[in-house]
């Protein structure tokens, strides 16, 4: 497919920032992210609700920033304002899948926009692709946490990508390990596994044919991972994908972007025997220092005995 490209951030852009899917309650991380979007030379607007400044009026018993209308009001206004030069998400949780249908993409493709999130956003980065082809951003968030911060070199790897026309480096992109070697290259598409999974059968999951697939999930028993890799693997996504890069797969109890055997092997297996090259252990997902991979992007993943490697090849804003 033809993918669109967003016009560059500048200095002085305004930006929404918005609440997709569950709410935010940790004012210090909201108020980091604000600061950071600033120190950027951006000027960032909460749209909507749901975050500890505009009355933390989610639904009485529920996680959800607002009702499924007022969130996707909030995600139509900051599409539709022209005023508004890209779209961070706050945090992730869950909630976005419940809007895709109603979600006017072509707001998107007539203005396409930056828009950044992860976790339960990757669902709207399918829809995005799917309904609008223009090229997304799966990575930290505005209300990232302490615990989870992605650290100056990630912070930067994301601005570049949001602000520069060329490609920007991966810091640590040769740290990979190998599962299965080769070289491939291919647009980036992917994201969440357990969100990725609930796509299936849906409009929204983006054609997977030739793509890099990136995968990352987090609280998920090796058992649920290996379940969710069967159900991928049955349903024939991973017949044509050109390659497939894992990122962070954190097991509950464990320390965060720590390395867990059981979850390995798991990988391994259900993945090795792929006539692809396949690759673990990069830093994007759920974990402190985490990257920024534009979905839709064009890059190559290299790998062999020693190891792997993930390259941006093209700028990803215009």
């Amino acid at each position: 497919m033809q993918w669109l490209l967003a016009p560059a951030l500048k200095a002085d852009d305004e930006v929404a920032v918005v609440l997709p899917s569950s709410a935010v309650r940790d004012r210090g991380a909201l108020a980091r992210g604000m600061e950071r979007l600033r120190a950027w030379g951006l000027r960032p607007t909460v749209v909507g609700s749901g975050a500890p400044d505009r009355g933390l009026d989610w639904p009485e018993g529920s996680e959800l920033a607002a009702d499924d209308h007022a969130r996707l009001a909030a995600l139509h206004e900051a599409l539709r304002e022209p005023r508004f030069r890209g779209v961070f998400c706050a945090r992730g949780g869950y909630g976005a899948p419940r809007l895709l249908t109603d979600v006017d993409w072509g707001l998107l493709a007539r203005d396409p926009k930056p828009l950044v999130g992860y976790s339960d956003i990757s669902a709207l980065l399918c829809g995005a692709a799917v309904g609008a082809g223009v090229v997304t951003f799966h990575g930290p968030m505005v209300a990232t946490t302490a615990a989870m911060d992605a650290g100056d070199a990630c912070w930067e790897q994301q601005r570049r990508l949001l602000f520069d026309r060329g490609p920007a480096a991966l810091p640590g992109a040769d740290g990979g390990r190998a599962v299965r070697q080769g070289v491939a290259e291919g647009p980036l598409l992917g994201g969440n596994l357990a969100v990725l999974q609930g796509l299936i059968g849906t409009p929204w999951l983006p054609e997977l044919d030739g793509a890099l697939l990136f995968l990352e999930d987090i609280d998920e028993a090796p058992y649920r991972v290996d379940r969710m890799l069967t159900h991928l693997r049955l349903s024939g996504l991973l017949d044509h994908v050109a390659g497939v890069v894992l990122g962070d797969f954190h097991v509950a109890g464990a320390a965060l972007a720590s390395e867990h055997p059981p979850m390995h092997r798991v990988l391994k297996e259900r993945l090795c025997d792929l006539e692809v090259p396949v690759a673990c252990g990069f830093p994007f997902g759920h974990r402190p220092g985490a990257w920024t991979l534009p979905f839709g992007g064009r890059a190559r993943l290299e790998v062999d005995a020693a190891g792997a490697q993930l390259t941006l090849l093209q700028g990803c804003v215009r």
